[in-house]
């Protein structure tokens, strides 16, 4: 059995996560103001889908930025983990272009084998547990009200 969600971005979406993530990384950002945001599938045979991003420059000349998929991806991802959106780490994350927008879509594969999580720490490596005392009572409670000498016989 497989699970399959869809999330579809805006180009300025896109836009905003390509350029946080380049940011973040230090890569180069381009000057200038961007203008439109295509998409086109990728090379025949290696499938995907590049991102072509056209920035106006501030002395008028056009350029264009072409990303990779994986970059995309990558900025997309990052994107969501920072709009506190939950992604599953063991999935598939692919993108693809539906009715003209991004969208990334995320397959998991619920026959997989659950992954084991390994105690890396020995028991003989484990420091005893000290028994938890406090050194005085809570100051909400007040143990000389509550005693009442007594005779000794």
């Amino acid at each position: 059995m497989k699970e399959l969600r869809c999330l579809v971005f805006t180009d300025q979406e896109v836009v905003k996560a390509v350029l946080d993530r380049r940011r973040r990384m230090k890569e180069p950002l381009p000057s200038g103001t961007v203008g439109t945001v295509t998409y086109r599938p990728g090379q025949p045979g290696g499938g995907g889908v590049e991102t072509l991003i056209q920035v106006t420059g501030d002395e008028g000349d056009d350029r264009s930025m072409t990303l990779h998929e994986s970059e995309v991806a990558a900025a997309l991802v990052s994107y969501c983990m920072g709009r506190k959106i939950p992604l599953p780490v063991e999935s598939d994350k692919m993108i693809h272009i539906i009715n003209g927008a991004l969208t990334l879509m995320i397959t998991m594969n619920f026959k997989k084998p659950p992954r084991l999580v390994e105690d890396r720490v020995e028991a003989a490596e484990q420091p005893p547990l000290l028994p938890r005392c406090r050194a005085r009572p809570p100051r909400d409670v007040d143990y000389r009200r509550r005693y009442e000498p007594h005779p000794v016989t």
